[in-house]
Parts: C-alpha cells; sequence; structure tokens
C-alpha cells in the first residue's frame, strides 16, 4: 500500500480537490480497496464524502471514538490524535488489503502535518498560481524536505493560457518537481461535489476529467502505484497495472 498526502501551508490551495479527485481516479482505475483519511479540522473530504453514493471509497477513522467534537478545539484535538495514529494504521490497513491511502491535512505547517508527512510516500502540494500561494510554498517544502520524504507541486486553479500559470511554474520548479498534468479552473469541481462525486464522475468527457486523469497516471507513477502503462492497442489508452492492492481492471 502506498500512501499520498496532500499538504499546504496555504488556505484554499487545492488540498481536499485533489485528494477526493485523486481518491476516485485510483478507485475507478483499478488500485482495489482505497481509504481516505481527514486530518483537516474543517473536514471538508469528510462531508464530500458523507454526500457520496456507495462505491467502495472508504474513510477511515483514526481518532478514538466518542471524542467531543463540538468546538474548533474539540476538533483540532480530534485530528491531532487521529495524526498521531496514522503510522501505526498504515501495516494494519496494508494487512487489509488497501491499495492506497489517501490523506488531507489542514492549512498549516504544525505537528498534524509533521505525523501525516512522516507517514508519507508522496507528498503533493497543490499550488494555486498567485503571489500569496508561491510566497507560502517555502515553509511546506522545508517541511517535507526536513522529513526526507519525496515531493511533487500541482498547478491548481490556474488560468487556461495564462502567463501567471507558466511563470508560477517556473517558480515551483526552484524548490522541486513539478507534476506536468494541470487544473485548471472551472465550476465543474464545486458542481460536482454537491453529490459527493468528481468531475470525471459528473462529465467524463469534459476537460477537467481529463486534466484529473492526467495528474493520477503522473502520481500513480510517482509514488509507485504503477509499474508500467502500456497502451491498449483497441482504444489507444493506458492500461495500469497495479502494485500491491487488488486489480480491478482497466483505467477508463
Amino acid at each position: 500500500m502506498k500512501v499520498i498526502v496532500c499538504a499546504s501551508r496555504k488556505g484554499g490551495s487545492g488540498k481536499t480537490v485533489s485528494a477526493r479527485h485523486l481518491a476516485v481516479a485510483a478507485l475507478k482505475g483499478g488500485v482495489g480497496r482505497v481509504a481516505a483519511v481527514d486530518l483537516d479540522p474543517m473536514r471538508g473530504l469528510t462531508r464530500w464524502w458523507q454526500r457520496r453514493p456507495e462505491d467502495g471509497l472508504e474513510l477511515v477513522q483514526l481518532a478514538p471514538p466518542n471524542l467531543p467534537s463540538t468546538t474548533h478545539e474539540d476538533r483540532q484535538a480530534v485530528a491531532l490524535a487521529a495524526a498521531e495514529a496514522l503510522e501505526r494504521a498504515v501495516p494494519a490497513l496494508r494487512a487489509q488489503g488497501f491499495g492506497l491511502l489517501i490523506v488531507d491535512t489542514p492549512p498549516a505547517a504544525d505537528q498534524i502535518v509533521r505525523l501525516a508527512v512522516a507517514a508519507a510516500d508522496l507528498v503533493l502540494v497543490p499550488v494555486r498560481p498567485s503571489p500569496d500561494d508561491l510566497d507560502a510554498v517555502g515553509e511546506t517544502a522545508d517541511l517535507v524536505t526536513a522529513a526526507g520524504c519525496p515531493m511533487v507541486f500541482v498547478v491548481n486553479s490556474a488560468t487556461k493560457k495564462a502567463r501567471l500559470t507558466g511563470d508560477a511554474a517556473i517558480a515551483l520548479s526552484q524548490h522541486g518537481t513539478v507534476a506536468p498534468a494541470i487544473l485548471h479552473r472551472s465550476d465543474a469541481y464545486a458542481a460536482s461535489a454537491l453529490d459527493g462525486l468528481t468531475v470525471q464522475e459528473a462529465d467524463p468527457r469534459g476537460a477537467p476529467a481529463h486534466e484529473v486523469a492526467a495528474l493520477w497516471h503522473y502520481v500513480a507513477k510517482r509514488a509507485g502505484v504503477l509499474a508500467r502503462e502500456p497502451v491498449n492497442k483497441i482504444t489507444g489508452s493506458p492500461e495500469l497495472k497495479v502494485v500491491g492492492g487488488r486489480a480491478r481492471g482497466k483505467a477508463g
């Protein structure tokens, strides 16, 4: 089982959007059992999952049961307790046959994020192409680098053909690897989330769906989930071979 953590010091960078789309892409792509952990006290991933039709994507609760969650401080304590249990939970989830674990984190560089990164095989850092977001990258990059974990930046909510998008990718490359797949701004992300879906499910032929598919293929190879990517001779599309987990078909 591989563990992918979405982390960023900047709020609104796209961590939760990236986490839920990659989790569903993995599930539909044949990774086998896919689990998600929500370490953000705002519980965006949890609320989206609760709206979602049951399809096998599992949300794992790692905090001890019956902890109070009325206030933000309560929810922060619950998230910290879950983060402290994450590393111990990984072997158990692997033994249960999970092929991938996706972890969403709060917009911070605190102990919750440090514990999540310590358990990761790959850290994704979504970044909007704006000066404020780029200014916040260094702290996250330093945290991940200190943990010795591989890291990939994902340019998110970009404007097509905008100069700032290219400039952002260049600036991010000074800190580390930048994913070649870019997620451009679209109302489809919010619209699909209303029903607990992703853009690939709501409109499989739309541009956002193709962008998410490209990002998943790249991230999966970087994380070591895919061993190779042969081409289907009939459709011309990639066939994904799974490393770990139980293969359940080809990527669509």
